[in-house]
Parts: C-alpha cells; sequence; structure tokens
C-alpha cells in the first residue's frame, strides 16, 4: 500500500511563520505502477479465455447440417412400346439428427405411372411397369416418392410410349380374289359357257352348208 508522509514544520523558517512541505510523489507513482500491472494481467486473462471459447465452439460438430436425406431414381428404358415393361429403381439414404445413418428399414418407397402405384421398403427399392396401348404417342410421368424419418424426396422422370403402325392388308397369296365390287363369279363362268356354246354352233352350221 502507499506510505503517505504528513506534512511537516521547518524550523528553519523565521520566528513567527510556519511553512508546510508536501510528501514525497514516489508513493503516488509506485501505486499507478502497481495498478498498470493488475490490469494487463487482467486484460490476458480476458484474451486468453475469449480464445479457448471460440476454439471449443469452432471444433464442436454443428447441429444445423443434421438431420440429412439424399435419394436418386433411374429407369431402366424412357421409351417403350404398347405391352413393353420397364423398371424404375430408386436409391436413398440418410443421418439423423445425432450424424447416425438411417436403417434400410426406416425408407418407404411410392412409385406411380400410368395410374398404377406401387409401394416399396428398402434403401434401394424397384417397381415394373407395362405399357398401355396407344394410338398416339404419349409422354407419361414416372413420380417416386421417398419417406423417412428425417422427411420426404420425390423425383420425376418421364417414360415416352411410341404408337405401333397398323400395316395395309396384304392378299397373302391365297387362291381367293379380294371383292373389288365388279360382277359375281358365277356370272363370268356363265358368260364364258354361253360364248364357248356359240361358237360351237357357228361351226356346225358351216359344216353342213359345207
Amino acid at each position: 500500500m502507499p506510505q503517505f508522509r504528513p506534512a511537516v514544520v521547518r524550523n528553519d523558517a523565521p520566528r513567527g511563520s510556519l511553512t508546510l512541505q508536501r510528501a514525497p510523489r514516489e508513493g503516488r507513482a509506485q501505486t499507478g505502477r502497481n495498478w498498470g500491472t493488475h490490469m494487463k494481467k487482467l486484460a490476458v486473462l480476458c484474451i486468453a479465455a475469449l480464445g479457448a471459447a471460440l476454439l471449443v465452439l469452432g471444433t464442436a460438430p454443428s447441429a444445423s447440417a443434421y438431420p440429412d436425406l439424399t435419394c436418386s431414381v433411374s429407369v431402366d428404358r424412357q421409351v417403350v412400346d404398347p405391352g413393353d415393361r420397364f423398371t424404375a429403381t430408386g436409391m436413398a439414404s440418410g443421418v439423423d439428427a445425432k450424424n447416425h445413418s438411417l436403417p434400410s428399414s426406416a425408407f418407404a418407397w411410392t412409385f406411380e405411372w400410368n395410374g398404377v402405384v406401387k409401394h416399396r421398403t428398402g434403401a434401394v427399392a424397384s417397381a415394373s411397369f407395362t405399357a398401355p396401348q396407344v394410338r398416339h404417342s404419349r409422354t407419361i410421368t414416372l413420380t417416386a416418392r421417398n419417406s423417412s424419418p428425417v422427411g420426404d424426396c420425390v423425383r420425376h422422370i418421364d417414360v415416352t410410349v411410341r404408337a405401333t403402325s397398323v400395316s395395309a392388308p396384304t392378299g397373302g397369296g391365297g387362291p381367293h380374289m379380294p371383292n373389288t365390287g365388279g360382277p359375281a363369279f358365277w356370272l363370268l363362268v356363265a358368260g364364258i359357257v354361253l360364248l364357248l356354246g356359240g361358237g360351237g354352233t357357228v361351226v356346225a352350221s358351216r359344216r353342213r352348208n359345207g
């Protein structure tokens, strides 16, 4: 603690008068130096504590990154003919809020195409569909939805069904001629018989006359 010296009376002053003398300034200077040293130590401790807190916060895992869910869907054929079959395959993965991977049984799939709905379970699931009969080419959207404890994931894929071309009918090399709207066959036969009979009559008449 600083020491203060009381003011003293100088005896060498003339009689009848008193002179006061201040205490030396060494005590006040020492007090200032001690206070500055304490403040520096306190500042160093505060800086060290702040650095340690930032280090702990920087290395701790971020909870905002979880949970997480990803999924994808693919088809083995995107262009099919009526009656053809194609297969859609879905794949999913995810982690919960504690960064634990979800088991395969946690994923539920719903595949829908052309009004047909099929349900599957598993991290990897497949469903097959048959293309309908169409007169004109159609593009039908496949919708695949995956549901899990951490959320839903939906994907869409377009599948085109081509219309089959119709060929013109052919005679096929058969013995019957196609009906073209002409006279009936028995009329043709009767005409040929009459023609032959008439020719025979003419030849017989010429022989008698000769």
